[in-house]
C-alpha cells in the first residue's frame, strides 16, 4: 500500500513538469510543421511535406500524452483511432503526388528548401533534448520522445534530398525520399489504429462481462 502511495506521489509531483514539458514540445511542433509544408508546397519539395506529415505523427504522440493527464483512457482511445486514420490519410495523399510527380516532373528549388530541412532537424533536435526531462516512466511521453527520435531520420531523408537536388541536380531524389517517408507515415498510422481498435474491442469485451455478471 506504501509503495502505491510513494509511486502515486511520484506522479503528480512531475505533472506540472510533464504538462508544461508536452505544451512546449507541442506548440513548437505544430508551429514547424505548418512552415515545412509550406516550404514543401512553395518550393516544389514532396519531401519536405512529408516530413511535415512525419512531424504531424509527432504532434499526434505529444498530444495524446498531453490528453492523458486530464481525459480517461476511453476518450483517448477515440482521439488516437482519428488521428491514426487522418496519418493514413496523408500517407496515401504524398504517395498519390509523388506518382503524378513522377510522370509530370516539377523542378525543386533545393537551397531554400535545404534551409528549412536542416531547420527542421535542428527544431527535433531540441524538442528531443527538452522531453528528455520529462518523466519517462510514464509510457505516453515515453512513446512521445521516441517519435521524436525517429522523425530526426525523416529530416535527414529531406536534407539528403536537398543536397542531391542542389549539388547533382538529382531531383527524382525528392520523390524517393517522400515515397520512403509517407510508407513511414502509412506504417505509424495504421499501428495507431489497429492499437486504438484493439483497446476499445478490449474494454467493449469487459464492459460485456460485467454487464452480464450483473
Amino acid at each position: 500500500m506504501s509503495h502505491q502511495h510513494k509511486h502515486g506521489t511520484h506522479s503528480h509531483s512531475h505533472a506540472p513538469t510533464n504538462k508544461k514539458i508536452l505544451s512546449t514540445s507541442l506548440a513548437i511542433i505544430d508551429s514547424y510543421m505548418i512552415i515545412e509544408f509550406l516550404g514543401g508546397y512553395y518550393f516544389n519539395s514532396l519531401a519536405l511535406m512529408a516530413d511535415a506529415g512525419h512531424m504531424a505523427n509527432d504532434s499526434l504522440s505529444l498530444l495524446l500524452a498531453l490528453i492523458a493527464l486530464f481525459l480517461n483512457t476511453q476518450q483517448q482511445k477515440w482521439a488516437a483511432l482519428l488521428n491514426g486514420a487522418s496519418l493514413i490519410v496523408v500517407a496515401v495523399w504524398i504517395l498519390v503526388e509523388a506518382t503524378e510527380r513522377w510522370q509530370y516532373p516539377t523542378t525543386m528549388l533545393a537551397l531554400p528548401m535545404l534551409g528549412i530541412a536542416i531547420t527542421g532537424l535542428l527544431v527535433n533536435i531540441f524538442v528531443a533534448w527538452l522531453m528528455m526531462k520529462g518523466d519517462h516512466e510514464n509510457l505516453n511521453i515515453k512513446a512521445a520522445y521516441l517519435h521524436v527520435l525517429a522523425d530526426l531520420f525523416g529530416s535527414l531523408i529531406a536534407i539528403i534530398a536537398g543536397l542531391s537536388a542542389w549539388l547533382l541536380n538529382w531531383q527524382w531524389v525528392d520523390l524517393v525520399a517522400s515515397g520512403i517517408l509517407s510508407l513511414l507515415i502509412l506504417r505509424s498510422g495504421i499501428n495507431v489504429v489497429r492499437q486504438a481498435v484493439k483497446a476499445l474491442q478490449n474494454n467493449e469485451a469487459k464492459f460485456d462481462a460485467t454487464a452480464r455478471r450483473h
